[in-house]
């Protein structure tokens, strides 16, 4: 039995982290360091680490992160979102 669901959207959600980190902790309220933004490679789409210089998978250079506002209500938006999460509006 295998899940072919993909959860690497996910990885910045804060109810996942908060489980992440009780899971590898096993404390409740433990903390999952998040100031490691993860995001889609540009190339082939494989999750890369806002610490990383190129995607581990093909080798693509990555760039540093493009600072990006919704084209409503002009707030910042962080990673890859498809809608705005103070308006939301779709990106």
């Amino acid at each position: 039995m295998g899940s072919n669901v993909d959860l690497r959207d996910q990885l910045n959600n804060p109810q996942v982290k908060d489980t992440l980190g009780q899971l590898f902790s096993g404390k409740k309220g433990y903390k999952v360091k998040d100031d490691i933004i993860i995001k889609p490679c540009k190339n082939c789409r494989k999750p890369v680490k806002s610490t990383e210089k190129f995607c581990q998978e093909c080798g693509t250079k990555v760039e540093d992160e493009i600072k990006r506002n919704c084209p409503s209500c002009k707030k910042p938006l962080k990673g890859v979102e498809k809608f705005c999460t103070d308006c939301g509006a779709k990106i």
